[in-house]
């Protein structure tokens, strides 16, 4: 898991609200365009929370409720401006980032979430902030439910957290020994000094997402397919496979993160003394 990159502050994200607003039919714009300063008051209120750290402290405003389908549809109607948004947040993330959704780390990021949820926060449904590539599973499964009922949030939010670079996802390695087949289990392991926020965060996370149960699901395979690549790389002629698997845990690290469900894997494997057993097993 690795944050995203957000858009720069040229053009400001106010300014491509009103590039999106613009192209709208002259019944929607209108109004908008009355309620501009109200729109630009609440593009402030964003940014002020993301740079105290205090999302929690935006609170639903009621003028913007009055007029949520109008905001709602700058995002729902698509226009070129919203499609040029989309695809830039989508090329200034690093090469590869987005190869995993940024909330779970398993399949494509084919939609976006609206973190601040637009059924509250109708002001914020074209704010580049508030808009973060993810698959569909994990968009239906956050949904409109960001807080718990502490009034704390559940997820991460890919643009204004950081995520911890210590430690917190591992994983076991077990052999069957009728099948010769290498299982994986995942685990969550709350690291030393992390702060109790931090840490309810990082667990809620997984915990709402149900990533240590998507994790076990798809490690099996993972790691048959990692022991396969060693095998070909060692009859290809490649060196230690010790080498090959930290090689490409480290080069995944600088792209995903370090708590990566497939960079746990590699990093596990690296190290395991059962290794170049379990390939010659293929």
């Amino acid at each position: 898991m690795k944050s995203l990159t957000p858009l720069p502050a040229k053009p400001s994200y106010l300014e491509r609200y009103i590039l999106i607003r613009d192209k709208k039919h002259k019944k929607t714009r209108a109004p908008l365009t009355l309620a501009h300063a109200l729109i630009e008051a609440r593009y402030k209120a964003y940014a002020l929370a993301v740079k105290q750290d205090d999302l929690v402290s935006l609170k639903a405003n009621d003028d913007t409720l009055k007029i949520s389908d109008l905001l709602r549809a700058c995002y729902d109607v698509a226009t070129q401006p919203l499609k040029d948004m989309k695809k830039a947040i989508k090329e200034i993330q690093p090469k590869r980032q987005l190869k995993y959704c940024p909330m779970c780390g398993t399949t494509l990021p084919k939609t976006f979430d609206h973190y601040m949820p637009a059924v509250r926060f109708p002001e914020f449904a074209v704010h580049p902030h508030n808009l973060v590539p993810c698959c569909s599973r994990c968009n239906s499964t956050k949904d409109d439910d960001w807080l718990n009922t502490k009034g704390e949030r559940q997820y991460f939010h890919a643009y204004a957290d950081t995520i911890p670079d210590v430690q917190f996802v591992e994983v076991a390695l077990v052999e069957n020994p009728v099948t010769k087949r290498v299982g994986a289990k995942f685990n969550l392991q709350r690291p030393a000094g992390l702060k109790d926020h931090k840490w309810r965060l990082i667990d809620s996370h997984f915990s709402r997402l149900k990533l240590i149960e998507l994790y076990d699901e798809h490690g099996n395979d993972e790691v048959a397919e990692i022991l396969a690549d060693c095998f070909t790389h060692l009859e290809s002629g490649g060196g230690n496979a010790r080498t090959f698997l930290t090689g490409r845990a480290s080069d995944r690290t600088r792209t995903y993160g370090r708590n990566h469900w497939v960079v746990v894997l590699l990093t596990a494997l690296s190290q395991h003394p059962n290794l170049d057993q379990w390939i010659q097993n293929q």
